[in-house]
């Protein structure tokens, strides 16, 4: 994805401010409630409807500015995710909760005192999973 170009998905209304270039794990899953019968065949209904999750939604490159704005997100733990559901084949927002956080430094500012600062995370890392509601 370029910069310019609309982003994948919205944090409760926002994306991220640089709009950086993106890739994610899409899985789906059903939840079930399941017993087995007399002759030992599994009887079971769908809960609910399929659940998402984007698991390792990868920012190769994030500014400092762009990690801490996550970083926030995250901290928060619920989020309202704007983002197009191949099921529904749609636009669709949904209320999700945000996973670990992982961002490998790469880049330091080395005037800060007394140490150094970072200024630049790459393969930056969140799983985002749908709440069911």
């Amino acid at each position: 994805m370029k910069n310019n170009s609309s982003p994948l998905f919205l944090f409760n209304g926002e994306s991220l401010p640089s709009n950086p270039s993106v890739g994610y794990l899409e899985e789906n899953e059903q939840l079930v409630n399941g017993t087995r019968n007399t002759n030992g065949k599994t009887i079971a209904q769908p809960v609910n409807r399929r659940i998402n999750k984007f698991s390792n939604l990868v920012f190769p490159i994030l500014p400092l500015e762009d990690y801490n704005w996550l970083k926030k997100k995250v901290a928060n733990f619920e989020v309202l995710l704007t983002y197009y559901d191949t099921e529904e084949m749609q636009v669709l927002v949904r209320r999700f909760y945000f996973g670990n956080l992982s961002g490998t430094p790469t880049k330091w500012d080395n005037s800060f005192k007394p140490v150094q600062k970072p200024t630049e995370f790459k393969d930056v890392k969140v799983n985002i999973i749908d709440m069911g509601y």
